[in-house]
């Protein structure tokens, strides 16, 4: 008996599902690295300064020192492996949208366009539903993709998934006698 044959997924287009567990990956864990820089500035401060970050004029500054911490993450990442940690851990990349490696501008366009796919309730990231390529708009601007990538191994469909497949296919080709 033949061992069943799993089918592979490796440079197909990411779905939805999976981008959106590696995007809550990262901005978990973007808070939760930016709260350790945050407290750790403001025990230093405190040591040396006698002086505190949490007053209400830090707000401003707060969020922009976010805004650039988030910005720095995704592009520093992208730039280096083509992938965030989050991408990393649900197997995913990011491409051209010929399937090479993006070069380091494409990656800075890209994640300068990001907020344009959450502005107006989030449309540009509707896109990743309902277009067959699953591309976002700040995909499209940087002309990218998200693919699933798990470096030297095969990413494969789950065992039972594949065994369906399979099953199917082996009957569309040849139809039992009926």
């Amino acid at each position: 008996m033949s061992r069943p044959v799993r089918r592979s997924v490796s440079g197909h287009y990411a779905g939805a599902v999976s981008r959106a567990a590696a995007a809550v990956i990262d901005w978990l864990i973007i808070g939760a690295f930016y709260t350790l820089g945050v407290a750790g500035f403001s025990f230093l401060l405190e040591m040396f300064t006698s002086r505190s970050v949490t007053s209400d004029r830090s707000t401003p500054l707060g969020i922009a020192a976010f805004a650039i911490w988030a910005f720095l993450y995704v592009f520093v990442s992208l730039a280096i492996s083509g992938r965030t940690i989050g991408k990393g851990l649900a197997g995913l990349r990011v491409v051209r949208a010929d399937g090479t490696a993006p070069g380091v501008r494409a990656m800075f366009v890209r994640t300068l366009a990001f907020p344009l796919s959450v502005l107006f309730f989030g449309i540009g990231l509707l896109m990743i539903v309902v277009q067959r390529e699953h591309r976002s708009l700040h995909d499209m601007i940087a002309k990218s993709c998200v693919v699933y990538d798990w470096g030297d191994r095969s990413a494969e469909m789950p065992g039972p998934l594949s065994d369906f497949l399979n099953r199917a296919q082996s009957e569309i080709r040849s139809p039992e006698p009926g």
